[in-house]
């Protein structure tokens, strides 16, 4: 008998942490949704803040988000166009694959350095819905983390 209750709330839990574990994805969806959605409205204006290629285009590079082919190509292109058109461009083929590691890397502390002007979208996606606790059992923030920088709190 002892071993049958056992097994009842064994299952319980089960099932509460998979129902927990579809909430917490089905959140984690929504943040990448809306994460996404603020970054197709403000791709003009971060192209707009990020005016020269260097180190702008290695950093993706080096990072993995774009291809060495897509580098050299970006920069070419860069000699005959707008550096802001090309770099939303680039913004444009990352939007496809978007994930929010782009995020991190495009407000790292390399680049916020180098483009100042950044700083007002940052505290776009930094203060955005994302950054308040999901759910009524978790006290973490899920998105903040993510972009927080060095000197930039």
């Amino acid at each position: 008998m002892a071993t049958g209750g056992s097994d009842v709330s064994t299952r319980h839990t089960s099932m509460s942490l998979l129902s927990k574990t579809k909430r917490v994805s089905t959140e984690n969806k929504s943040i990448y949704d809306i994460a996404l959605s603020v970054f197709k409205i403000h791709k003009v204006e971060i192209s707009d803040a990020i005016n020269t290629t260097f180190p702008f285009f290695e950093y993706l590079r080096d990072h993995g988000f774009i291809t060495n082919e897509i580098y050299k190509e970006s920069l070419q292109s860069s000699k005959w166009h707008g550096v802001q058109e090309v770099i939303y461009d680039v913004l444009t083929e990352l939007e496809k694959t978007f994930d929010l590691s782009l995020l991190r890397a495009l407000f790292s502390k390399v680049i916020m350095k180098k483009y100042r002007d950044l700083s007002n979208i940052y505290k776009i996606f930094k203060t955005g819905p994302w950054s308040r606790p999901l759910g009524t059992s978790s006290n973490a923030k899920i998105f903040t983390p993510c972009l927080e920088l060095q000197g930039m709190s």
